[in-house]
């Protein structure tokens, strides 16, 4: 029997095999960062916790028994290491600020200066913090719902309603361009 490519790069990992590292970061790295950077709205914080999350694994791996994905491993890590992150950070305006909330007027006329994808990466950012997780893990990293739940540790029920109240929200928020873009 043929073990799974999983498998097989955790076990270079577990030999130190610097090879199987380099691949794991090749495939993870991008995707991983990008989550921190949308969960902490800071490119340097999504580089510490990238940082932190490797070298974790470098020292754990031996803990992964293959029962997940070593996707939703890596994920499970690199999540914990955004919230404590969050929480080290002095005083911050959070993005789930009833007041940020709110979507502009949709006959505003959107800023000059702000293209769409700005917009939406924006209006990301704003999303309350599960919701933003769990619609980046699906829609950004292709993660399944039941990945996205173990990372999460929630139903995967809560994983799909969190996607469908993310996009409502994004559609709501960027109503503003369905002109432009029409």
């Amino acid at each position: 029997m043929t073990d799974s490519p999983e498998s097989e790069l955790a076990e270079g990992l577990r030999r130190g095999d610097e090879q199987a590292f380099e691949q794991l970061y090749r495939i993870y790295g991008d995707g991983l960062y990008h989550l921190a950077e949308r969960m902490l709205g800071s490119a340097a914080d999504a580089a510490d916790v990238l940082q932190e999350t490797f070298v974790a694994v470098f020292r754990r791996i031996e803990t992964w028994r293959g029962e997940g994905s070593l996707k939703s491993w890596l994920y499970q890590i690199a999540v914990r290491f955004a919230y404590r992150a969050r929480k080290r950070r002095p005083y911050t305006v959070d993005f789930e600020d009833e007041a940020t909330t709110q979507p502009p007027a949709v006959n505003d006329p959107p800023p000059a200066e702000m293209d769409f994808r700005a917009a939406v990466d924006t209006e990301i950012r704003r999303l309350p913090t599960r919701a933003r997780m769990v619609f980046v893990m699906h829609t950004v990293d292709g993660m399944t719902h039941g990945e996205i739940a173990k990372v999460l540790e929630v139903d995967e029920g809560t994983s799909k309603s969190q996607l469908h109240y993310a996009r409502s929200l994004l559609k709501r928020r960027l109503a503003r361009f369905e002109r432009e873009l029409a």
